[in-house]
């Protein structure tokens, strides 16, 4: 379970984009509704290149943001920019070491696991407080699970991490044991993930539609002081943070008193404030972007995220995508080689297999996803699509077309990305039908009820178990399977959960992989890297294992 530090650079090798990566929060979506949870392979120990100067104490960090997501409870939507403000707020029972894939402590200083893996015990911290200033103890992490569990589907990350769970029981002040009715081998590290943060009662205590309007209270090392969709978002230090992860490399508080967050929708004008240092840092930046970034000299922070690589996904409840035969067709016209030379020169690379290749459940399955436009067309016509129109798309006998609509937010680069698809698939006879729209109005749907053909969803977890986040029938209406579960796949994914062994879960990773790719349930793209930038002034750059900052590490140099 290794996982690459980030690589921190001043710049890369100036090259023009054409294009640039679609608009995924890692949780985010292009296509639709689908979630990326978040998703990466990071580092706090990442600067090495960075800023040298002494820390300064106090100011204000101005962070760039490409979205707001409008929703900031760490147990409900997975999105990066929300993962990453839950962050600073709220501490988790473990940490990940993004070089080892090791768990280390953070809240809780030990645990316990039973032989089958269905009991966790875990000794908390006795010097970690809520912001509010009530204590991080047993009652508390049983009153988080409890709280995800009960709102369900609002928490279908967390509820997944928590299935089988039968409760948890105070055994001391600072002890408690967490149980499931069946092995759950990928729990404890699970318990290092933004979807299980530990929150303070008193949050716990409000509805999920005020604790998602920023009413959230944790342990981290700062406080969300405001949120308001066009003044952005306020945090402020907590002077007396003194628990943080051994993976941070700041012992105490913040060196920021303030991070101010502004939403900075056009990626072109993100660049350029961070280029020009109207604000120190940009988080979640498109290739396309890069240039101007790096022509500034600014520090570029790069991180290959363990995650599902980015997909396009068929809806299989759609009718168009009824015939297995057809959704094969779709890997099969699909040149990823083009895509990661001609949209992202290189910087992202093809995908090879259903995770990317910095995930540890990864299986090199590029012999499934070779470019063949022959291949594409005979498996269309023997789905029946055998008439070619003068427009070179295919129908059947009965004049029903091969036209599949997606539904995307669009920015510039999100449309370059997508008629290149739309180019190659044509070739083939589909039509690919792109329907821009504002991402506000992508927000109102859900798998379950998303009326168009095609999505995405790339959730980041350096976990083979992210499969069953996203495949899974578990909870079925946020499933991409929704009204054609598979069964096969469902008893496969319930069995990684519970195999304890490393070479076995390796082993049921790989059979899911190739019975998606098999079964054409998704179209890998390519592997998800994720950009950011800072002033070159900034010391402490880096991130966790999931690509998210750790601001508590960022300081002025003086």
């Amino acid at each position: 379970m290794t996982a690459p530090r980030p690589r921190l650079r001043r710049s890369l090798t100036a090259s023009a984009v054409v294009a640039a990566m679609l608009a995924l929060a890692a949780c985010g979506s292009t296509g639709g509704p689908g979630e990326s949870s978040g998703a990466g392979t990071s580092s706090s120990a990442a600067g090495s290149d960075g800023a040298a100067g002494e820390p300064t104490t106090g100011g204000t960090l101005e962070v760039g943001f490409a979205e707001d997501i409008a929703n900031y409870d760490p147990h409900q939507r997975p999105q990066l920019t929300a993962r990453t403000i839950s962050r600073q707020i709220a501490d988790t029972l473990t940490d990940q070491d993004p070089e080892t894939g090791e768990i280390v402590p953070f809240l809780a200083e030990s645990w316990e696991i039973s032989d089958d893996a269905t009991e966790f015990t875990f000794t908390l911290r006795e010097d970690a407080t809520f912001s509010d200033g009530t204590p991080v103890d047993a009652a508390a992490v049983k009153a988080n699970f409890d709280r995800i569990i009960e709102i369900g589907a609002l928490s279908y990350v967390g509820a997944g991490l928590l299935r089988n769970y039968t409760g948890s029981e105070v055994l001391e002040p600072y002890v408690v044991k967490v149980s499931f009715s069946e092995p759950n081998a990928q729990f404890l590290q699970a318990t290092s993930v933004a979807s299980l943060s530990i929150l303070a009662p008193a949050t716990l205590e409000l509805s999920p539609e005020e604790v998602a309007a920023g009413n959230v209270i944790g342990s981290g090392p700062y406080t969300l002081e405001s949120y308001d969709a066009n003044a952005g978002i306020t945090l402020k230090v907590r002077e007396d943070y003194a628990w943080g992860s051994p993976l941070y490399e700041n012992d105490g508080r913040g060196y920021f008193d303030e991070i101010h967050f502004s939403f900075i929708t056009e990626q072109v004008t993100l660049a350029g404030a961070v280029a020009s240092g109207q604000i120190d840092y940009a988080y979640n930046l498109v290739a396309a972007s890069l240039p101007t970034v790096e022509a500034a000299n600014a520090q570029l922070v790069e991180v290959s995220m363990p995650a599902i690589s980015i997909p396009i996904v068929p809806l299989v409840y759609r009718e168009v995508w009824s015939d297995e035969r057809t959704r094969q067709a779709l890997n099969a016209a699909t040149n990823r080689e083009a895509i990661a030379q001609t949209v992202f020169e290189g910087r992202n690379k093809p995908a090879t297999g259903v995770l990317t290749t910095s995930n540890p459940g990864y299986v090199d399955l590029s012999d499934k996803l070779a470019y063949d436009p022959e291949r594409a067309v005979e498996l269309l016509e023997e789905a029946g699509w055998t008439e070619v129109g003068s427009d070179g798309i295919r129908s059947k006998a009965d004049g029903t077309r091969l036209s599949a609509e997606i539904q995307y937010a669009s920015n510039g680069t999100n449309d370059l990305f997508l008629q290149l698809l739309q180019q190659q698939w044509a070739q083939v006879g589909i039509e690919l039908v792109l329907t821009p729209v504002a991402a506000a109005t992508l927000s109102e749907y859900t798998i379950h009820n998303y009326p168009f053909d095609l999505t995405t969803w790339s959730q980041t977890r350096a976990d083979a178990d992210v499969l069953r986040t996203v495949y899974s029938s578990f909870y079925e209406n946020q499933s991409f399977l929704f009204g054609h579960p598979d069964a096969e796949i469902d008893a496969l994914l319930g069995t990684l959960q519970s195999t304890v062994e490393q070479a076995d879960r390796l082993e049921i990773s790989r059979q899911v992989q190739e019975l998606l790719l098999d079964r054409a349930y998704t179209v890998p793209l390519y592997d998800l890297v994720q950009y950011s930038a800072g002033v070159e002034s900034l010391g402490g750059i880096g991130t966790d294992i999931e690509g998210k900052p750790l601001f508590v590490d960022f300081y002025q140099e003086s």
